[in-house]
């Protein structure tokens, strides 16, 4: 079990890393990853328009992505496009909002649980 730390990580603006990353915090990322991007909290994962990935980004909380992504995306709440986000990849969530003026070159799945429901079927 993993433990959420009430804290973030900065990825900074000028770093490269390379290989698959795991995060247990909010997190910005600025700077170039390499890899997959693994967010296990229910916190915000930020790729800030200097932000670059090549890889997927998979999260247990919401994405907001104002920079570059060339992979897909996989959020179990909900993806945010700002209009200067680049994206090649697929993108998975049950809910999405694009910016106008993002680019993107995606199929969007969009996948609904039935215990986000928050209505109830009206009795005939």
């Amino acid at each position: 079990m993993l433990t959420e730390i009430p804290s973030f990580t900065v990825v900074a603006e000028g770093s490269r890393t390379q290989g698959s990353i795991s995060f247990c915090s909010q997190c910005i990322i600025l700077g170039l990853i390499e890899g997959n991007v693994f967010q296990h909290s229910h916190e915000t994962l930020t790729l800030g328009k200097s932000g670059w990935i090549r890889g997927d980004i998979t999260s247990q909380g919401a994405v907001l992505i104002s920079g570059r992504v060339e992979g897909n995306i996989f959020s179990t709440t909900k993806i945010t496009i700002l209009e200067t986000a680049i994206i090649t990849g697929t993108l998975v969530c049950p809910s999405i909002e694009i910016r106008p003026g993002a680019v993107l070159e995606s199929d969007i799945l969009m996948h609904w649980s039935p215990s986000q429901q928050s209505h109830k079927p009206i009795a005939a």
